[in-house]
């Protein structure tokens, strides 16, 4: 049984589904001991979704998707990244550069019996599907690319590590206070007021585990942001859609560039007036572009 930390959080029972009954949640014990939350919603013999959250952010952030998905036919599966939500948190970079993070990937599909599922990623987890897919591409069908971050590179990256150093962990460990969520909320929304308080407690609550932290900043130092400036990027060659909005303030402005070289023929959607959490200020069409790829996909 998980137990909250500190108080003021949402406990993770109210923690998102909470006790929504069209969901399903369990927990996975990977091979490498890693224990991660899974939260799926669809026919169990559905053609499988998984969906990828960004850097830190908890399966909260597909709450609008998983649902369009299973109403389209779709067994529609989000879980939470080691290091965020409500799965274990290890500490130590090692545990979260690109190569260890598809690794991870791997696993979460092993454990779920998953041979080849349609692949979809939010801001950092639309990389990591794009880095699974170059080196697993037999087991994705398809591949959904949200508002992704972390080829080309990540705005303020360097102020972010310079703020960050080791020394601090034990200060993350304790001091999370809430105004720093809603003001990083503030940031990646493209429009002001459109986020709820419910949204800003859904967030924060990760914050009541003191490792959380600690592994955000890690996952921050270790992951490679920048990786098409030292690296060659593979072709692929899967059915592909890019969706991104245009005051998305985390995306290069050519951020979407790179993707359409590597995948020949994904289809983009660039939403006005949409920042970087396309998936709730751009839902209804994340959902129809989702629904395409995958209905094109077979």
């Amino acid at each position: 049984m998980i137990r909250s930390g500190r108080r003021g959080r949402l406990p993770p029972e109210k923690m998102f589904p909470s006790e929504d009954a069209n969901f399903r949640t369990s927990f996975s014990i990977l091979a490498s001991g890693i224990r991660v939350r899974v939260v799926e919603i669809g026919a169990p013999a559905a053609p499988p979704v998984v969906m990828i959250p960004g850097w830190g952010c908890p399966v909260y952030i597909f709450r609008k998707t998983l649902p369009a998905l299973a109403d389209a036919g779709y067994r529609a599966i989000a879980f939470d990244v080691k290091g965020s939500g409500l799965s274990d948190k290890p500490v130590g970079e090692k545990e979260y550069s690109v190569a260890a993070l598809v690794e991870h990937l791997r696993e979460v599909l092993d454990a779920l019996a998953l041979d080849a599922p349609a692949v979809v990623g939010h801001s950092r987890g639309a990389s990591l599907a794009f880095h699974f897919a170059a080196q697993y591409p037999s087991r994705v069908r398809a591949l959904g690319l949200l508002a992704p971050v972390g080829l080309t590179g990540l705005p303020l990256w360097r102020l972010y590590k310079a703020l960050t150093p080791n020394f601090l962990d034990p200060l993350f460990r304790r001091v999370s206070p809430r105004f720093v969520v809603k003001l990083a909320l503030r940031r990646v929304y493209g429009k002001r007021g459109v986020f709820t308080e419910a949204d800003v407690d859904q967030y924060w609550a990760p914050t009541q585990f003191p490792e959380y932290a600690v592994a955000l900043r890690d996952a921050l130092h270790a992951y490679d942001w920048k990786f098409a400036a030292r690296n060659p990027i593979p072709q692929l060659s899967v059915p592909a859609v890019g969706i991104w909005g245009d005051r998305d303030h985390l995306m290069p402005s050519d951020g979407m560039a790179i993707y359409a070289k590597a995948i020949p023929g994904i289809t983009l959607h660039r939403v006005t007036g949409v920042g970087h959490i396309v998936t709730e200020e751009g839902a209804g069409i994340v959902a129809s572009g989702l629904r395409a790829m995958l209905d094109a996909a077979g």
